[in-house]
């Protein structure tokens, strides 16, 4: 009886230890993608709050370009990885 009370204890203590070895795991964080950011001359200075946006690099610097089909399958690609 005391080697199984013995052997559940292990097994939770093994138990116990993987989930903190699991909670405390180094998870790299995903690379800077540049493809994801891209030229669009297009842009607008009127922004609506139906609309999402996402930033992209310009020749003045970064403006935000509304959310499109190629947004959509970079966000597709990202979450696949």
């Amino acid at each position: 009886m005391k080697s199984a009370r013995t052997w559940g204890i292990a097994a939770y203590l093994a138990l116990l230890i993987e989930r903190i070895s699991q909670a405390v795991q180094f998870r790299p964080r995903p690379a800077f993608n540049p493809a994801q950011i891209r030229r669009y001359e297009g842009a607008t200075r009127e922004l609506r709050l139906d609309m999402p946006y996402y930033p992209a690099q310009s020749a003045k610097g970064y403006v935000l370009i509304p959310k499109d089909g190629y947004f959509q399958q970079a966000e597709e690609v990202l979450e696949q990885l």
